[in-house]
Parts: structure tokens; C-alpha cells; sequence
């Protein structure tokens, strides 16, 4: 079995130095969607937007795609034989960053904690990637995570009135094909970051840590 040091959970879990972590099991999906899991939350005085707590979770998946409850594990044996389990996932439920945070620290967290789930195992990095158009305007993760890789399906109509895009399947088509269009007409969604070796999602994160000179 595979041992999960507390170097690797703290970078899978995206915690900085100084944070006080709480472990919680969720048992039905939460209000933003979030699958039933094993959820850690914190708070950092420095780090996180005042008023907020980062919240991480980890869950499997069934052959149908549907997510499985992790309970609570009881001991560290316990804990380690629920993350060693078969197609699991992480779920980024909450993530909020200070403005006074160093430039680049939410990538950053984010390269290691994918570099950590693909060590470990773990198929996919899951989230809500927030506002976009009829959606909170201060919210950016609709075209903030797919920079890092993260993609999602075209839902059904919503190209219609975009004649060139018509061949798009996935929000990264979109963006490849009129990164504008996206950014103005993009709309919050499940999307998804695929951890398997050489995956169009890595390719896309390496490439925006190679551009932004942290790699």
C-alpha cells in the first residue's frame, strides 16, 4: 500500500504553512454540487480572502460516474486506505485567495496538488469554475481554470448563435478556436482536470507555468 506523507496531503489539499485543517466526512452533495466525500477545510489569516475557508475533498467514482461516500476514516491506517482506493478523485469545492497573496501562489498550489493526485494515484481534479456571463461578475474560474487545463462539455445550444464555433465540443475547442468569444460569452460549470500522464490537461498547465516563468 502506498504511503501518503504529510508533505503530499498538504500539497493534494492546496494547505498553506500556518493553517489549521479540519477533517469532515459529507454524506449527500452539497449546495455548489459537490460530490459526498471526505472534505478538509481551513482557514489562514494571511492567505485567504477574510470571511472564507478553503475546502478540499477527496471521493471515488463508480463505473456510472457517479461519486461514492468516503466515510470518515477513524485511524491514519483507515485514512491511508481510503485514499489508496481505485478512481478517485479530488474536488476543489471552495478556494479563495487573499489580494495581497504573492502573484501566482493559486497556480502555483494548484501545479503541486495536480503533481501530488497524479503521484498518488488519483484519476481527476474536479470543481465548479465560477461566473461568467448571468453569473456573479466578480467570480473568474470560468476562464481562470481552463487555463490551467481544466475542461468541460459544450452544453447543447449554447453555440447556436456563434456560426464559427460550431465544431467545438469542449470549452478548451472553444478557447482555441476565439479565446475572446469565451471569455465574454463563457458560462460557469463542472469542469474537470484529467491527471493521467501526457493528458491534454497537462500539456495545457505546463505550458501556462512555461509562459509565466514558473517553471
Amino acid at each position: 500500500m502506498q504511503e501518503i506523507g504529510a508533505a503530499d496531503l498538504a500539497q493534494l489539499l492546496m494547505v498553506f504553512d500556518g493553517s489549521r485543517l479540519h477533517e469532515q466526512a459529507q454524506r449527500d452533495f452539497g449546495d455548489d454540487d459537490s460530490p459526498p466525500g471526505l472534505y478538509f477545510t481551513y482557514r489562514n489569516t494571511e492567505l485567504v480572502w477574510e470571511g472564507h475557508k478553503n475546502r478540499i475533498g477527496v471521493y471515488r467514482r463508480s463505473e456510472n460516474e457517479t461519486s461514492i461516500f468516503l466515510a470518515s476514516p477513524e485511524t491514519d491506517d483507515e485514512m491511508e486506505e481510503r485514499l489508496n482506493e481505485p478512481e478517485r478523485a479530488v474536488h476543489v469545492d471552495h478556494f479563495y485567495l487573499h489580494q495581497h497573496a504573492p502573484d501566482y501562489l493559486g497556480t502555483i498550489a494548484f501545479a503541486l496538488c495536480a503533481i501530488a493526485a497524479h503521484r498518488l494515484g488519483f484519476s481527476t481534479i474536479s470543481l465548479i469554475a465560477g461566473g461568467g456571463h448571468g453569473y456573479a461578475p466578480a467570480m473568474i474560474g470560468y476562464k481562470y481554470w481552463p487555463k490551467l487545463g481544466f475542461d468541460a462539455p459544450i452544453e447543447l445550444g449554447e453555440l447556436e448563435n456563434a456560426p464559427k464555433l460550431q465544431h467545438c465540443r469542449t470549452v478548451q475547442d472553444v478557447i482555441a478556436a476565439d479565446s475572446g468569444w469565451w471569455e465574454e460569452h463563457g458560462t460557469q460549470r463542472w469542469m474537470e482536470f484529467d491527471l493521467r500522464a501526457e493528458s491534454p490537461s497537462w500539456q495545457k498547465l505546463l505550458k501556462y507555468l512555461r509562459g509565466k516563468g514558473l517553471i
